[in-house]
């Protein structure tokens, strides 16, 4: 089947929302996805492959005497679309607009919305960042151009089999513009056994590390299969040797330089040339202990996959010779490899590989619904079982079908009647499938909680996506600036690597000062169309607050973006943050990855989490900051107003009348005050903490 043809689409225009607007800007979001996913496939097409799983679902609920539970309402339904769709909660005005939409098929119409949005790539980042282990810093090696790879994979729906495939074979230096595929390996750098343990567990779903000292005490892989699955990556190094300039030749110039001249010196030559070379030599040796009867301690093995229909290489003949220039030219066949990392890449991304399509069905399974049809879902043994086998089985057709188009996949999750259905009643004990009558309760991710409460700062968090590229555009300058330097230059830049970083430090304080200076300007120019947009929002006048609020955005303001606080680096998505965030961060109390292990991510619940929202970001970004909930609880006419904003914004739903009743009551007794009570009672609570 061709692949799915892939066509431009004029970007959406902008949406006026009932009470606060949100305002596009005229430019494109530099991380929308490249093309709406409706220009791509029919919508018809869509509901009757959503239909078919539906009916394989309700048949093996049916021989399990299980019945599916009931749709959800529409808070709820629009709650879940955004945390599964783009990583966060819906803002006060996007819930009202979708709660007052009359459409019979508005459902339909937000997932399709929330697909093309650029939120969706920033989700969709972070779930690749925690499998494929993305950080920004490695030793000496900067993560940002596989970062950067990642996003833009994401941006460009590249389909899943050719992303697999481009960092398989990903070869050359991995700081250079547009060679941020090298990450994959460069990940384990040093380590292709690991680096092959862990793109099998990656793709294939299968633990072969525990078969790299002996056979598997668990499953049917030997030791020997271990090596011959490693032997594809046989003679890759971890260098790339063509950069013009190596440390060895500099090492008589350095010897009277001091220590930190020497020091930046190896850092410059190393930015220089980390990175992959050798396309695989298709071979390696067995270790020295090894104890089995197939093979003898040391043998060379040739590689061979563990599955599936074999793989042709063409090994070079060898030969015994004892002429220099014979071996000379079997040095060089060894150093420059035989394909074999390309015969793998091919191999593994099959359509008919047994489990390459399958695993990734399960894992896009796994991310709508919270659990997948196969549990654990990277850990597939010979006799695994799914929970709906057949369901399973259609899923993997569907990907092939869909030529690994993962964002139209996820499509046709999304208008599955199973979206839409209440959450399973009891949970399923760990690394169990559940029947499915309904999705899985869970708990948000780190970033998805990260990503709600900046939802809660600014009115469109969206907006403040940065390029795909920004982060790694300063590591590609700088390996422009010295990929071809000579010796003698890469010595002075060292000498001068001091008073260099002081210029760099000056230049970004003087930068940092005129842009305050321009939001002091901007703030002042502003105040009174801020003071006539405050006035409509209390007569309740929102033709004008549209008006207004349009006036505004071409100044250049951005309605709750904090403008006074300047550029706010700290306040930016999961995605566009340092991979991963500091040790400190809130992020990392509410589990983020460490990014040591594939998906190593903890949903578990810690009494740090809850000090931090109780004396850190919500008093210090959300109750006492000039965010957007504490401006619209403030514009709002009345008490009861100001409580509907709070249940709305934080829970997307009205309040119960008795809620209602009850925080009306106290704001009477207490004062304002007691809003921030309320919305700190609401942020701490399950309820805003689970996706439901």
């Amino acid at each position: 089947m061709n692949r799915i043809v892939r066509t431009s689409f004029a970007s959406l225009a902008f949406l006026a929302l009932g009470g606060a607007l949100v305002a596009q800007t005229a430019a494109r979001n530099p991380q929308r996805p490249a093309h709406s996913v409706a220009s791509q496939r029919p919508t018809k097409e869509v509901l009757r492959d959503a239909a078919r799983l539906d009916a394989l679902l309700e048949r093996g609920l049916a021989r399990r005497r299980a019945e599916p539970r009931p749709e959800v309402d529409d808070a709820t339904f629009v709650r879940r679309a955004y945390l599964t769709v783009v990583g966060r909660i819906p803002t006060l005005a996007e819930t009202e607009r979708f709660l007052q939409d009359q459409a019979p098929d508005k459902r339909a119409t937000l997932v399709d919305l929330l697909l093309d949005s650029p939120g969706h790539t920033s989700h969709m980042s972070n779930f690749w960042f925690d499998l494929l282990r993305v950080k920004s810093r490695l030793r000496q090696l900067s993560g940002e151009p596989f970062a950067h790879f990642v996003r833009q994979s994401v941006i460009d729906d590249v389909p899943y089999d050719e992303f697999v495939r481009r960092m398989l074979v990903a070869d050359g230096a991995a700081h250079a513009r547009g060679n941020g595929a090298t990450g994959h390996l460069m990940r384990d750098t040093g380590m292709p056994h690991d680096s092959m343990a862990n793109t099998v567990r990656l793709f294939l779903g299968t633990r072969l590390e525990c078969a790299q000292c002996h056979n598997h005490p668990f499953d049917r892989w030997t030791q020997k299969q271990f090596y011959e699955m490693a032997a594809f990556f046989g003679g890759i190094r971890y260098r790339d040797n063509r950069a013009l300039v190596s440390y060895r030749s500099m090492r008589e110039q350095l010897a009277n330089e001091d220590q930190r001249t020497r020091a930046r010196a190896l850092r410059l030559v190393r930015q220089m040339t980390q990175g992959i070379q050798g396309s695989g030599s298709g071979l390696e040796r067995l270790p020295d202990d090894y104890q089995y009867d197939d093979a003898r301690p040391r043998a060379e093995i040739r590689a061979n996959p563990i599955f599936g229909k074999k793989v042709k290489l063409d090994y070079p003949k060898m030969t015994r010779s004892r002429s220099k220039r014979a071996r000379a030219r079997q040095r060089r066949l060894a150093m420059t490899g035989i394909d074999s990392r390309a015969a793998l890449a091919a191999w593994m991304t099959d359509a008919k590989n047994p489990m390459f399509a399958k695993v990734i069905a399960n894992r896009m399974w796994a991310r709508a619904f919270g659990r997948g049809l196969v549990e654990p879902i990277d850990d597939w043994k010979k006799d695994t079982r799914a929970v709906h086998p057949e369901l399973l089985k259609e899923l993997e057709r569907l990907m092939v079908k869909l030529d690994f188009d993962l964002r139209q996949f996820e499509r046709v999750l999304l208008h599955t009647k199973l979206f839409q259905r209440e959450c399973e009643e009891q949970d399923p004990p760990p690394a169990t499938a559940p029947l499915f009558t309904g999705p899985i309760l869970h708990r948000m991710s780190a970033e998805q909680i990260w990503d709600s409460l900046l939802t809660l700062v600014f009115d469109d968090i969206d907006d403040r996506l940065r390029a795909p590229d920004s982060r790694a555009e300063t590591v590609y300058a700088s390996y422009e600036k010295i990929k071809n330097t000579s010796a003698e230059e890469i010595l002075q830049m060292a000498r001068s690597g001091r008073s260099m970083m002081r210029a760099m430090a000056r230049k970004e304080r003087r930068e940092q000062r005129e842009q305050a200076a321009r939001d002091a300007r901007l703030r002042r120019r502003a105040r009174p169309l801020m003071l006539e947009l405050a006035a409509a929002r209390r007569e309740g006048d929102q033709q004008k607050v549209s008006q207004i609020s349009r006036r505004l955005e071409q100044m250049g303001v951005k309605l709750g973006s904090r403008a006074s606080k300047g550029a706010e680096r700290d306040l930016l998505r999961a995605s566009d943050l340092p991979q991963p965030a500091g040790l400190g961060h809130l992020l990392r109390q509410f589990g983020q990855s460490d990014r040591d292990t594939i998906d190593a991510a903890s949903d578990v619940a810690t009494v740090p989490q809850v000090l931090t929202l109780m004396n850190g970001f919500l008093d210090q970004r959300v109750l006492s900051g000039e965010s957007a909930l504490r401006r619209d609880l403030q514009m709002a006419p009345n008490g009861e107003r100001r409580v509907r904003i709070a249940f709305l914004t934080t829970l997307s739903r009205e309040p119960t009348q008795n809620e209602l009743d009850d925080w009306r009551r106290q704001i009477a007794v207490h004062g304002p005050q007691t809003l921030s009570d309320l919305v700190w009672v609401l942020c701490n609570s399950n309820e805003f903490r689970f996706v439901h």
